[in-house]
C-alpha cells in the first residue's frame, strides 16, 4: 500500500521534523502510482503536505514528501541558498523552482548530491561527501558525517525515533489519509 511506504520512509517530513524525505517505489508494485499520488495529494495538500515524483524510469519512481512551508523556510536560509547557487540553482528561487531544478538534475547524468540540502542534512556533511567521499567520514547513518559526529548522531537518532513512532502510528491507522497530519495532532 502506497500510504504505508510513505509513512515508513517519510515519517520525519510528514511529522514536520525534517524539510523533506525521499522514497523509491516500484512501479510494478504500485501500478496506479499517479492515481494514488493524486488521491493522497488531494487529501494532504490542505495540510501543506505534498508528494511529488522527482524522477522515474521504467521500473521505479523516486518520490519526495515535504511540508511546503517547512521546505520553503529551510531552503530560504542564506547558507542553503548560497550553496544551491554554487550547484546551479537560481539565486532567489522558491522551493518549487528548486525542486524543478533538482528533478531535472536527477534525470541527467550524475547524481546531484546537493539533494542533502532538501533532506535537511548539515551543509558541512554535504560538502564533505561531495569533496571527500569516504575520506574523513566520521560516522555513517542516514547520511555520511564529516563534522561533529556527536551532534549528527543525536539528530539521526531523533529522526529515527520519530520516524519509527510516527510510521507505526500511521500504519496502525487504517484510514491513513484521514489523519490529515494536522500539526496540532502531532
Amino acid at each position: 500500500m502506497l500510504e504505508r511506504l510513505i509513512a515508513y520512509y517519510c515519517a520525519p517530513a510528514l511529522a514536520g521534523i525534517k524539510p523533506a524525505n525521499i522514497a523509491s517505489c516500484s512501479k510494478k508494485q504500485f501500478a496506479n502510482l499517479n492515481f494514488g499520488l493524486e488521491k493522497l495529494n488531494g487529501e494532504l495538500n490542505r495540510k501543506d503536505i505534498f508528494i511529488e515524483i522527482l524522477c522515474e524510469c521504467e521500473k521505479r519512481a523516486l518520490l519526495i514528501v515535504y511540508r511546503r512551508n517547512i521546505l520553503e523556510r529551510h531552503l530560504s536560509r542564506r547558507c542553503n541558498k548560497d550553496f544551491l547557487k554554487q550547484c546551479g540553482y537560481p539565486e532567489e528561487g522558491t522551493a518549487a523552482e528548486y525542486l524543478t531544478v533538482l528533478s531535472a538534475k536527477l534525470r541527467g547524468s550524475g547524481f546531484p548530491h546537493e539533494i542533502g540540502v532538501f533532506l535537511g542534512y548539515p551543509l558541512c556533511d554535504i560538502y564533505g561527501f561531495i569533496n571527500h567521499r569516504d575520506k574523513g567520514c566520521l560516522l555513517v547513518g542516514e547520511w555520511k558525517v564529516y563534522h561533529n559526529a556527536d551532534e549528527a548522531e543525536n539528530i539521526s537518532h531523533f529522526f529515527l525515533c520519530h520516524s519509527l513512532g510516527f510510521s507505526v502510528f500511521c500504519q496502525k491507522n487504517s484510514a491513513f489519509v484521514k489523519i490529515h497530519f494536522s500539526t496540532s495532532a502531532l
